[in-house]
């Protein structure tokens, strides 16, 4: 085993009461490195080759413990390598962001300057043979698969503004849908196309009156959707010195823009809706000439100020229709029952699905909590439910195909878990297609990781 590098400029605070500086939301103090084989309870599918990816916020440096927010932490990617039946190994390394490098004293990424120098703290994707660390606020950074940074990624100079964290990416064409809301603008909304290789297609901008806080959308074959919703640009937030200036207004309107895919962002329609918030789509699919898009609703979120929790509900899932010739948006509740995270098998992205799983949500002991998971059949209305010991705490689900999978629940879902009675974490793997609670295996990794946000899986990759 590799021993770990202390990170000496890496400041622990007195959290205080802020509920994302406590229990598994704290910084971890390390970079680490660390070689398998880790103990296994159960066995790993041997079919299970590739690099599971995670990225979160881990804060370097808190000014201010009572305004910091879970979103505006430093990025952090985590990586398990996977290969022949076992863990081979795993490591962990903060995202050399220039503003991270000007606080911890290491050498600024190259790339183009940006209009906000980081986090990049929110997602993780592979693209055009890149791993790209991304958060809404900024450009990509690219990293290699050993979690080193090489640049803040621009495309050849192509892509000029942000870019979400949350790209749509076809498994059959390669091609990536994209978009950007942008606090500086006009325009406050860009949607962009981007082709296998990496090269950007189309770039189109859609007139927003403000700068509202987007961060998901939908994308089908033919149509993509943007959610123009009551997050908005906070000027007294920003001038607090809010990581995070965005605050829910119900006395603004909510509305959906569609756009046809190749169209220009003046041919969009709008449909009308309720105030609430959305930020994740757990699939979106063309129905006719109808487009539907499953997603998680807040009714209500950003409303509580800064150093407290995200917002004062919680969510469900909601089926969304938008039919031309129509003026608002149809809403079905497919769920009632608080969860988040939602993800489907990546070969069905933007197609009609069956099966899409997410992580419970809830709230104990004035702290967010994930102890469980649940699998949704949208085609029968129906849900199987995971719920964890009391000692264990869940998150996003990472959904990978088996190899003789014809389904799209036919393969196995990766979970990082915390375990509290340890103070450390797990990977943990479960038959997506039976849902059954005790998982194919749980692998006791030696480190603590973090309750963060997204990730993905790179099959083949793995770390040296």
């Amino acid at each position: 085993m590799a021993n770990p590098t202390p990170l000496q400029t890496l400041s622990p605070t007195n959290a205080g009461t802020n509920p994302y500086l406590l229990e598994n939301f704290r910084p971890v103090l390390e970079e680490t490195s660390r070689s398998g084989p880790f103990e296994v309870e159960g066995a790993i599918p041997p079919g299970l080759d590739g690099l599971l990816l995670r990225n979160g916020p881990n804060p370097a440096v808190i000014s201010d413990p009572a305004t910091y927010h879970w979103f505006g932490g430093d990025g952090m990617l985590h990586a398990i390598s996977l290969r022949d039946g076992e863990v081979h190994a795993y490591r962990n390394r903060l995202v050399r962001t220039r503003a991270l490098s000007a606080a911890i004293g290491t050498q600024a990424p190259r790339g183009p300057r940006e209009a906000i120098d980081g986090p990049a703290n929110t997602s993780v994707a592979f693209f055009a043979n890149r791993i790209l660390a991304l958060c809404e606020s900024g450009l990509p950074h690219r990293m290699t698969a050993e979690l080193e940074t090489v640049c803040v990624e621009d495309f050849d100079g192509a892509l000029t503004s942000p870019l979400t964290a949350h790209p749509k990416i076809d498994v059959e064409t390669g091609r990536m849908a994209a978009f950007g809301y942008d606090p500086f603008g006009p325009a406050f909304l860009r949607y962009h196309e981007f082709d296998a290789d990496g090269s950007l297609l189309t770039t189109t901008s859609i007139d927003l009156p403000r700068s509202a806080m987007i961060h998901d959308f939908a994308v089908s074959a033919t149509k993509v959707a943007f959610f123009d919703l009551p997050v908005v640009l906070d000027a007294n937030l920003a001038m607090a010195g809010s990581h995070i200036p965005y605050a829910f207004d119900d006395q603004l309107p909510g509305r959906v823009g569609v756009l046809g895919r190749g169209q220009s962002g003046n041919q969009i329609s709008w449909f009308s809706i309720e105030p609430c918030f959305v930020f994740h789509v757990a699939n979106a699919f063309d129905d006719g000439e109808c487009l539907v898009a499953d997603v998680i609703v807040y009714d209500k979120t950003f409303d509580l100020g800064m150093g407290g929790l995200l917002g004062s509900q919680l969510p469900r899932l909601e089926r969304w229709r938008m039919r031309p010739g129509e003026v608002r948006v149809n809403r079905t509740i497919l769920d009632d029952q608080a969860l988040e995270f939602p993800v489907t098998d990546p070969a069905v992205q933007s197609r009609p699905y069956r099966h899409t799983f997410a992580a419970q949500f809830g709230r104990r002991d004035g702290l967010d909590r994930f102890p469980g998971y649940v699998k949704h059949d949208v085609e029968r209305e129906t849900a199987v439910r995971i719920t964890l010991p009391e000692h264990l705490h869940g998150g996003e689900p990472i959904f990978v195909r088996a190899e003789d999978g014809k389904a799209d629940d036919e393969g196995f879902l990766l979970c990082v878990e915390y375990d509290r009675s340890r103070d450390l974490s797990d990977l943990v793997i479960y038959d997506a297609h039976a849902m059954n609670a005790k998982p194919e295996a749980r692998i006791h990794l030696p480190v603590r990781i973090p309750f963060g946000f997204h990730g993905t899986f790179v099959p083949r990759a793995t770390l040296s």
